[in-house]
């Protein structure tokens, strides 16, 4: 039997009276004459008069479309859904979709405005339990906040199991705007130590007066300290102030494994990595994916940052534990880090260390992505240009794949091998060149045979 196509009962049938449960969770009701405490928990009954939690009907229709919902037992179209407990009618346009989710999170303010004005449940608890302000607070979009504030969002809804609310999603973030207004608004500071609250909020005095007070330097929410936070917004005073009090410098981040320095270099905010670095911040210290914070900078392309790691030490050739990935490797395939590359290089980086999930070079990377300065870099440092992957494809192969045509025709200066065949068919750069259609790098190649003696009588149409 197909789930999605057969009803679970006949079409009409309502659960029975004795067994009063929700036909989604299977949950028991409370009675009609007791108001849950929780809203997802409210009794609803469908067109097709069939009863669930309110909550349960919210999370299986948030990934479908509006006017595409079915009645999870009928499989007919449930809309209007009437609240036991309020005699409410509910369109469905009431039940919050992927659209809606997703405008919230990115502070698309226009469409939040669209589905507000449809009658949008602006407290439905949607994907990984997060309601719409909540969702807000990720984006940092003060005007969505406030426009959700107005819509009746309440600013005290907290997620089950771990008490995520709206506020404590803009303190984590960093997002000051955000925090204030949420404050302004009545939301509960009980759970955030008041430490973390100031230096968020940038009030150094503050900070100062709390620590003489006793305050813990190290009080966290999930792994976020004061530290990380004034790291994370760039505020130098209160970086240093909590330094020369004794914070803790690797206290890392429960949701990723960021340290103090990481945050910092994340966010570009050099001050603060330089301080850090100067009060003895670990420069190899990794993530809960394996990277440090020299890869960070890379991957970034923070290279002011990335010299301060550098001049102090930071371990060069460090892979990433997640993939074997490099530094170097990082950067090799991106366009715009020709700097990162060129600072790598000069202090020492190894241009022929490969990503040792896959045997991938950073010149093979660079000649992929047709990252012409980047290949003269690596080959100038030394790069080998006939370092093959387990297949036996060669930067030169993957250049004529691509058509990156003055990638390729740098390898050939620099000694790429003609000859070299992949294992598993025999294919030559030339014979992919022409295969693909690259014209530019199929002439390249039959002139370096020409010259080399070893030209087998191709002919390409030009």
């Amino acid at each position: 039997m197909n789930i999605n196509t057969q009803p679970l009962f006949p079409m009409g049938t309502e659960v029975s009276s004795k067994d009063d449960v929700c036909a989604i969770c299977l949950d028991y009701f409370h009675g009609h004459d007791v108001a849950p405490v929780d809203a997802d928990k409210t009794k609803c009954m469908t067109h097709c008069r069939h009863t669930f939690h309110l909550g349960c009907l919210t999370s299986q229709y948030f990934t479908k479309p509006i006017g595409s919902r079915q009645c999870a037992m009928c499989r007919q179209n449930p809309m209007p859904v009437k609240n036991q407990s309020t005699s409410q009618s509910h369109p469905d346009k009431f039940f919050p979709d992927e659209t809606f989710y997703d405008a919230c999170i990115q502070g698309d303010y226009d469409q939040v405005d669209k589905s507000l004005a449809e009658g949008v449940n602006i407290n439905a608890v949607m994907k990984y339990g997060l309601t719409a302000l909540m969702l807000g607070s990720c984006s940092g979009n003060r005007t969505v906040i406030e426009r959700q504030l107005n819509a009746g969002a309440k600013v005290g809804a907290t997620r089950t199991g771990d008490g995520l609310t709206a506020l404590l999603i803009a303190v984590l973030e960093g997002k000051t705007e955000c925090a204030q207004l949420l404050i302004d608004k009545g939301a509960d500071l009980k759970s955030i130590p008041p430490l973390l609250i100031e230096v968020l909020m940038g009030n150094t005095e503050k900070v100062r007066t709390l620590i003489a007070d006793g305050a813990d330097l190290n009080a966290d929410v999930w792994g976020t300290t004061p530290l990380l936070l004034a790291a994370m917004k760039g505020n130098t005073e209160c970086l240093q102030l909590l330094i020369e009090k004794g914070a803790t410098l690797e206290t890392a981040r429960t949701s990723d494994g960021s340290t103090p320095l990481f945050v910092a270099v994340w966010k570009g905010n050099t001050d603060c990595a330089e301080i850090l670095i100067k009060s003895g911040a670990n420069l190899d210290a990794r993530d809960n994916y394996g990277s440090t914070p020299l890869f960070l900078a890379a991957e970034e392309n923070h290279t002011d940052i990335g010299k301060l790691l550098i001049d102090a030490g930071a371990n060069l050739n460090l892979p990433r534990t997640l993939d074997g990935t490099t530094p170097l490797f990082l950067v090799a395939s991106h366009e715009n880090s020709t700097d990162f590359v060129e600072l790598l290089l000069n202090a020492g980086a190894n241009p022929n260390t490969p990503r040792t999930s896959d045997g991938t070079t950073p010149l093979y990377m660079a000649a992929q992505e047709g990252n012409t300065q980047c290949v003269k870099l690596l080959l100038n440092a030394g790069a080998n240009p006939n370092t093959a992957l387990p297949d036996g494809a060669t930067p030169l192969f993957i250049a004529a794949l691509k058509g990156n045509v003055e990638c390729l025709k740098l390898l050939l200066n620099f000694g790429a091998d003609l000859k070299a065949t992949r294992y598993w068919d025999g294919a030559t750069a030339l014979s992919i060149a022409i295969k693909k259609g690259n014209n530019d790098c199929a002439e390249a190649l039959i002139k370096a045979e020409a010259a080399e003696g070893t030209n087998k009588g191709y002919c390409v149409i030009l």
